[in-house]
Formats: C-alpha cells, sequence, structure tokens
C-alpha cells in the first residue's frame, strides 16, 4: 500500500511544481513591458482614411497617417483611391507571422461592417460598408520583404 501512495504523492509534487512553474513564467510574461518593435494601432488612421469625403485631403491631416509610413510621399491620392506603402518594421508578434497577415487582422478587426473576401499570402482583400451606406474597397498586399502596401478605394 505504502508503494502505491508514493507515486501519487510524487505526481502531485510534480503537477503543482509545473504549476508553479507555469504561474511564476505568466507573471514574468505580464511584467515585461510590449517590445518597441511591434506595431501599432492602425484602427485610428484606417477609419479616418476610409470615412474621408476626398482622399486629396489626408496628406494634410496627421490623423491620417499609418503607423510607419514616414512621410506623405510614401502615400498617392486622388479623389477616389488612397495608396500607401511601406516598409513594416517590426517582428513577428508569436501570434501573427507576418506584417501583412497582422494588418489583415488589424484591418478585419477595425470595422464592424467588413467583408474579408480575399486572403492569399502576398493580398488581402476587405470590402467595408461605412455609415453612410458606401462600399469602400480596402486592399493590403506585400510589394517586397516586409513592405506592404494599403490601397483604399470607392
Amino acid at each position: 500500500m505504502s508503494f502505491a501512495r508514493r507515486p501519487s504523492s510524487l505526481l502531485s509534487r510534480v503537477a503543482l511544481a509545473c504549476g508553479a512553474a507555469l504561474l511564476f513564467a505568466s507573471g514574468a510574461d505580464a511584467a515585461t513591458p510590449t517590445p518597441q518593435n511591434q506595431p501599432a494601432d492602425v484602427c485610428a488612421p484606417l477609419t479616418h482614411i476610409v470615412a474621408a469625403t476626398d482622399f486629396r485631403q489626408l496628406s494634410n491631416e496627421s490623423s491620417a497617417q499609418l503607423p510607419g509610413v514616414s512621410n506623405t510621399d510614401d502615400c498617392r491620392a486622388s479623389p477616389h483611391s488612397y495608396e500607401c506603402h511601406w516598409r513594416a518594421h517590426w517582428q513577428a508578434d508569436g501570434v501573427i507571422n507576418d506584417p501583412l497577415e497582422e494588418l489583415g487582422a488589424d484591418i478585419a478587426a477595425c470595422f464592424p461592417s467588413v467583408v474579408h473576401d480575399v486572403n492569399t499570402p502576398v493580398r488581402q482583400h476587405f470590402i467595408v460598408t461605412t455609415d453612410a451606406a458606401r462600399r469602400v474597397n480596402v486592399t493590403a498586399s506585400v510589394q517586397g520583404q516586409n513592405e506592404l502596401r494599403l490601397r483604399v478605394t470607392r
């Protein structure tokens, strides 16, 4: 009988030690500050861009500047389209492995009424229906290694 109790006691100790190690590791992760090379939130500028009545006005508006876009030369605008390109300056975050997937996930999360109809390794396309019942096309694509392009049209 004492032999049967010993493994269960040992098993309990191992389980307790593993649980304590996991708790310590998760606490250490929570105390670690967010790395600086994580992507910034794109929802605020993206919703501003999609809601614009004339994309040409966006070059003068700081609220329309996408994270990673260093200056207005990286973006082109016409009355019905807005296109920017930039190099992604963040690493994989352990959940999403590449900048295009990260940008696509952000686009999908930014809008309450969005259809994600194309999802390939090099291109993601969304149709956003705005409050004014306008349909806006949002396309994110890869132009080179970590080089992203965003095109918004209506």
